[in-house]
């Protein structure tokens, strides 16, 4: 075996064999995606099926996946892929980390340097971005604490916000109060050049939004697979677009399943579920159930407009309102000038640090500049 398979294929003493994955061991990957929950008062866990390699498209353009395998079973998995954002106003290919499970089988010093060493290589074929982001919760200190911490041939890291994410009830509301002058349409109405157009213009004000193409927006795969025209909701003054939200439906590739409730959650779970079914909601799932969410994505609202978004995401909970599903997902990133009104809504908050890794040092991370950033959370 020459050099440069051995950057792509290790194997140690304890006969692990880290290598890139193939596309018949989508099944095995499913398979251990579900089979690792990530604790809490609700233990979770990722339902990918059909298709591991399906699912991660919403993740980037480019994508290499590491697997580690034992006595023929997939042990571990972790995606690295890379998609054009917005830097400073400008379109950039940046990094991303995420879909990182591993069996305590693999979980040590010598396993971890060898895929750092694999992901090193990767990114010198394949990426060469200026950095990288991954999302880890803010209750999970012990990931936390590894992954930042430069050992094990880790790269540095630098922590850039926090995402809130909210799980908002889709009950029964009130029918949306529409400032003078705005009318709300959807994507049908105005189409996808006009949609992309608007997107990258407000986009372009914050730190990570991901540049969009009209052929994304119309696509039937890739990083907005799932996502239809008329999932769109706009805002309209006069003949001008000055808001977007899409309501982004996954439950077809990518669903979150509950693996058990602990503390307070089992008894709130079972003295919640008649008034569950009361609101019309979909009941809250038994373990091995998927709970029924929808994404709010492609948030962009001119001037940071309170009025604009409070009547998109009204619209929305109304039209999603006794539809089966469970929460509507939306996600900002704390100091977003939006947040206080998402923040006004029932829900269940979400905290996700988010860090920026540098193979080449934390120039890129630290020009900067002072604009917010925007984590699309339906591709997290």
């Amino acid at each position: 075996m020459n050099d440069e398979n051995k950057s792509h294929t290790q194997e140690s003493s304890s006969h692990v064999l880290l290598r890139e994955a193939r596309l018949d061991d989508d099944g095995q990957i499913c398979v251990l995606m579900r089979s690792i929950s990530m604790p809490g008062s609700i233990s979770l866990t990722v339902d990918c099926e059909p298709s591991f390699f399906k699912a991660i498209e919403v993740e980037g353009n480019t994508r290499r996946v590491i697997v580690g395998e034992s006595n023929r079973q997939i042990v571990g998995v972790c995606l690295m892929a890379k998609r054009r954002m917005f830097l400073n106003g400008t379109p950039t290919d940046v990094g991303y980390m995420s879909s990182l499970r591993i069996q305590p089988l693999i979980r040590s010093k010598t396993h971890i340097i060898q895929g750092v060493q694999i992901f090193r290589q990767w990114h010198k074929e394949s990426f060469g971005v200026p950095f990288y982001l991954f999302a880890v919760l803010q209750d999970n200190l012990a990931a936390r604490n590894v992954l930042t911490s430069g050992l094990f041939g880790l790269p540095v890291s630098k922590e850039v916000g926090t995402l809130y994410a909210a799980a908002i009830p889709l009950i029964k509301r009130c029918s949306p109060c529409l400032p003078d002058g705005i009318r709300v349409v959807r994507g049908g109405a105005v189409g996808a050049v006009k949609i992309a157009e608007f997107l990258n213009r407000a986009g372009s004000e914050k730190q990570f939004y991901p540049v969009y193409t009209a052929d994304d927006i119309l696509a039937d795969n890739q990083i907005l697979q799932g996502l239809h025209l008329d999932d769109f909701y706009i805002a309209i003054s006069g003949d001008r677009i000055v808001g977007v939200i899409a309501c982004w439906n996954q439950l077809s590739f990518r669903r979150t399943l509950v693996t058990g409730y602990s503390g307070y959650m089992r008894w709130l779970k079972q003295l919640i579920a008649p008034l569950v079914k009361a609101l019309h909601m979909a009941p809250i799932p038994n373990p091995g159930e998927a709970f029924k969410n929808v994404f709010a994505a492609c948030i962009a609202i001119a001037g940071n407009d309170q009025r604009i978004f409070k009547v998109l995401l009204d619209t929305i909970l109304q039209d999603e309102y006794n539809t089966g599903k469970t929460f509507l997902m939306f996600g900002l990133m704390e100091g977003d000038p939006l947040l206080p009104v998402l923040r006004k809504y029932l829900h269940v908050p979400i905290r996700t640090c988010i860090y920026a890794w540098a193979w080449d040092g934390l120039d890129a991370v630290n020009q900067l500049d002072g604009r917010l950033p925007y984590l699309e959370l339906g591709g997290l």
